[in-house]
């Protein structure tokens, strides 16, 4: 028997550690759903509002309508809404959408998504990943000397895409901004279905899932039945929505913030935003923008439904935009190609230069003060000494210290790895001068 996704299975609402799923809403008495929970806890969160402090491609942009992964964020969530409505109807057109589930649902799932996608990316965008991952590999021999390999790997690969699966998956713990999303809305957020020590995370530098999730990443696979014959995972099908509404987004966010910032000419970006539409406008460019945006969601639904049987099939790993019309993935060529300008801007190469100063005088100050903490068991001053107390105290509260020095080495690395991913950009700058002295 050929394998085959199940609607029933891949909406499921139930959460890590729980043992069945919750009945669906009916009546007054359930005001939400489980998947409305998902979308209002990222929207109330901390972490969501620390995006407003992070690094989309501009750091610290001097014109305060310039896109941070707040904004982004926001628009991506959007985007992934008017995705889901269209799949919805056409799952619905179809009579796969299972008893108790509606085309409401589906949009909830695809925005609880969208809106948690870059919940882990560091400070400093994606150069602050590569900082990380720098780190680690020339600090194997000494600073994370001994350390367990699953949590080696993690460094190694250090991967906002996974940090944001942990951040959302885990049940909610004291005093951690964990969100315990359902396995429907895990589904919907990874792209990359395979964990950090996989093979093709050293190879693509990309993958969805931390050693530490690991227990959690074959739960959900197994619930949602997305594990074939072979022993591949295939994509959730609406992980293919909420990737293609963060690829949309992000292409015309950034091409426009380029003209606003003085980076590309308005004329060259009109032309591109033109190719997109298919004809030629002369409105202003917000609007020629916003016309761009849902070119490219019609693209996208009609790619999934062209591409339906190969998706349910789990035969399909790319992406949707690879499956775009010719005029908009040649459009897409060009937005490519002139990212060079983009990311060659000095006030952004400037930034990324410092990156690892930064986040590298952090982690060199925090590793060995978490692992002298987890080598004694208990928050000791006397013992641990007087600067691993201190920067310590710049991480946690003394409360917290105390109440979980016994947890051991990885449990307080990942920690860490929680701590410096969630810093703002300003706050990373801040801390790292601290450390300094300055």
């Amino acid at each position: 028997m050929s394998f085959r996704l199940d609607w029933e299975k891949l909406l499921s609402d139930r959460r890590h550690g729980q043992v069945s799923a919750t009945a669906p809403r009916s009546g007054a008495s359930m005001p939400r759903t489980e998947f409305e929970k998902d979308y209002d806890r990222v929207i109330f969160s901390a972490p969501f509002r620390r995006l407003a402090g992070k690094t989309q491609v501009h750091p610290f942009a001097a014109l305060d309508h310039i896109h941070n992964r707040l904004t982004h964020t926001l628009e991506v969530a959007s985007v992934g809404r008017s995705l889901a409505y269209a799949i919805g109807r056409l799952l619905t057109e179809k009579g796969v959408v299972p008893e108790g589930r509606t085309a409401e649902d589906l949009s909830c799932i695809v925005q609880a998504a969208c809106l948690a996608h870059d919940l882990g990316n560091p400070p400093f965008g994606h150069a602050g990943e590569f900082a990380i991952r720098d780190w680690a590999q020339r600090r194997s021999g000494d600073l994370l000397k001994g350390v367990p390999l699953g949590i080696l790997a993690d460094w190694h690969q250090f991967e906002g895409n996974a940090q944001s699966l942990r951040m959302v998956a885990a049940p909610e713990e004291p005093e951690q901004p964990y969100f315990h999303f359902t396995y429907a809305s895990l589904g919907a957020l990874i792209k990359y279905p395979w964990t950090s020590s996989d093979a093709r995370a050293a190879e693509k530098h990309k993958h969805n899932a931390f050693s530490t999730e690991g227990a959690i990443f074959e739960d959900l696979v197994a619930t949602l039945g997305l594990r074939k014959p072979d022993g591949v995972v295939a994509r959730h099908p609406l992980s293919f929505l909420s990737e293609a509404a963060d690829d949309i987004c992000y292409r015309v966010g950034d091409f426009e913030d380029a003209v606003e910032m003085g980076i590309l000419p308005e004329a060259a970006v009109r032309g591109i935003f033109n190719q997109i539409v298919g004809k030629s406008s002369d409105r202003p460019l917000a609007s020629l923008r916003a016309r761009a945006i849902g070119r490219m969601i019609e693209a996208a639904s009609e790619a999934f439904a062209a591409h339906y049987e190969a998706i349910m099939a789990g035969e399909r790993g790319e992406d949707l935009k690879s499956a775009f019309p010719e005029e908009i993935q040649s459009a897409l060529a060009t937005i490519k190609r002139d990212y060079n300008s983009i990311f060659g801007h000095r006030a952004k190469v400037a930034v990324e230069l410092g990156a690892p100063a930064t986040l590298g005088r952090i982690l060199d100050a925090f590793v060995p003060a978490v692992r002298a903490l987890a080598a004694a068991g208990a928050y000791e001053p006397g013992k641990l000494g007087f600067i691993h107390c201190r920067c310590l105290a710049l991480g946690w509260p003394e409360s917290y210290l105390r109440a979980h020095a016994g947890k051991g080495e990885a449990w307080w690395l990942s920690r860490l790895m929680d701590l410096v991913a969630g810093m703002t950009d300003t706050y990373a700058t801040q801390v790292s001068r601290e450390i300094a002295g300055i």
